[in-house]
């Protein structure tokens, strides 16, 4: 199931990409936001603390976004691994990244 779930955010990553090229700069932005995000939410709930008051919240908005996306699926979703949130996130925010940001 995991990797059919990696394989379904894949296309969903690489089919916005035709239509519009994402720069290497939002690819690391989104990357280094998801990967982090999910690194702190994965500690958070293995130490059994809130999610929301350990992850330290980025100064742009639609990073903020991206993270806001992310705590909230963990919640609504508490068997998603590390990986998958992040793969989550990163996909989330390629996809949502402002229309001035290539």
């Amino acid at each position: 199931m995991n990797r059919a779930f990696l394989f379904a955010l894949t296309l969903v990553v690489i089919a916005p990409a035709g239509a519009q090229e994402v720069s290497e700069g939002v690819k690391r932005a989104c990357r280094s936001t998801a990967d982090q995000t999910a690194r702190t939410i994965a500690y958070a709930k293995r130490a059994k603390l809130d999610p929301a008051t350990q992850v330290r919240k980025v100064a742009d908005s639609w990073l903020e976004g991206v993270q806001t996306h992310m705590l909230l699926s963990a919640s609504r979703a508490e068997n998603l691994s590390e990986g998958e949130l992040a793969a989550l996130g990163y996909s989330y925010c390629v996809e949502r990244r402002p229309t001035n940001v290539r």
